[in-house]
């Protein structure tokens, strides 16, 4: 009975929502041969702003039995950001109370490690459509090829959610944080609190990626307010620890008492270039603008080698997506992009922004 009244208000929900969708119509989601039965259609969710990416309402698979399953493609299990997102999205579905909240005996996750390869992410995402799937989150290799594993969730009718990242086509939804405010932020913040005429050297994250662009994008627009300041360099650091820190090393050698600000657009870039700053004796020189993604990047804060930093908390998307799979499966509309809030962290409060993360 009660599978057939969330079927019921789920099919309600649909015919009062306009455009949206993540997933094609219908589900065809293999069956298992203990648990999973014939499948209901539900609503999604709204329509986003993305583009072609969004599209007509769509239907999401629930099934008659109390046994629901949900996908989650991981882009690399050795990251230290979005590894702890996926293992928290694990836990928050997994929960007992997440599955009495919904009305079922148990919710299952499918959690797979890309390694960075976006062949085996697009295999993996197949794979777990063939054991059949309520939903899929995706934290995506490559943005072009991302497009691929969205559109095999698409014809098989179930919704799709891009993690952190985008796919250039297919119908999805975007879980995450605004990557351009994130540069902005520490671009408004250099504005806010540079001397006068100080001159800054930026690392960039992967040339191409889409985190890289957007941040850096946001970074020169923050800065735009103050003719005074000058991107003395701008160069690729990877989003690696060793080769900002080699990075640095070279601005170091190159610019010496020029430079007044390093700003590295990710929590292993800045890393690096702290360790270097160091070493060269020119912390009260040298301000440091980063990121603070997870518990092990905060260190540099509170102990002041690291001036300031976007919070951008990992596992607190991972707890967001679980927030999102909820009300999927409660027919509750879901908007086409669903953000963390970004703060501002310096060593003034740290230790609170983490209890309360």
């Amino acid at each position: 009975m009660k599978k057939k009244l969330i079927a019921a208000m789920l099919t309600v929900a649909m015919a009062a929502a306009m455009l949206s969708g993540c997933g094609g119509s219908g589900g065809n989601s293999t069956q298992s041969k203990t648990q999973e039965k014939p499948e209901d259609t539900a609503d999604s969710g709204e329509a986003g702003e993305t583009g072609g990416n969004t599209a007509s309402e769509e239907d999401i698979t629930l099934r008659d039995d109390l046994v629901y399953r949900v996908g989650f493609a991981n882009i690399d299990d050795s990251d230290n950001c979005c590894y702890p997102a996926a293992l928290r999205f694990k836990e928050y579905v997994e929960s007992s109370e997440f599955a009495e909240s919904i009305g079922v005996d148990k919710v299952e996750t499918l959690l797979t490690d890309s390694a960075g390869d976006i062949e085996k992410q697009t295999t993996n995402v197949e794979t777990m459509l063939t054991k059949g799937v309520d939903m899929m989150f995706i934290i995506g290799v490559d943005t072009e090829g991302n497009t691929t594993a969205v559109e095999q969730c698409n014809a098989e009718g179930v919704p799709v959610f891009m993690v952190g990242t985008e796919a250039s086509g297919g119908i999805w939804k975007f879980v995450g944080f605004d990557e351009t405010q994130l540069g902005r932020g520490q671009g408004r913040w250099c504005a806010d609190n540079l001397p006068e005429n100080t001159k800054i050297c930026y690392l960039e994250g992967t040339p191409g990626r889409e985190a890289a662009v957007l941040r850096k994008e946001g970074f020169l627009e923050g800065i735009s307010q103050r003719d005074d300041l000058e991107v003395l360099s701008s160069q690729t650091g990877d989003f690696d620890a060793e080769t900002a820190m080699q990075v640095t090393e070279d601005w170091i050698q190159a610019y010496g008492d020029e430079i007044g600000c390093i700003v590295a657009a990710d929590g292993k870039m800045i890393t690096g270039a702290c360790e270097a700053v160091k070493a060269a004796g020119l912390s009260e020189q040298i301000t440091t603008c980063g990121v603070v993604s997870v518990d092990d990047e905060t260190y540099l804060v509170e102990q002041g080698d690291e001036d300031y930093a976007i919070f951008v908390y990992w596992p607190s998307i991972g707890t967001l997506c679980g927030e999102i799979a909820q009300k999927i499966y409660k027919g509750e509309q879901v908007d086409a992009r669903t953000n963390i809030d970004l703060q501002d962290m310096t060593i003034d409060n740290v230790k609170e922004l983490l209890s309360d993360s």
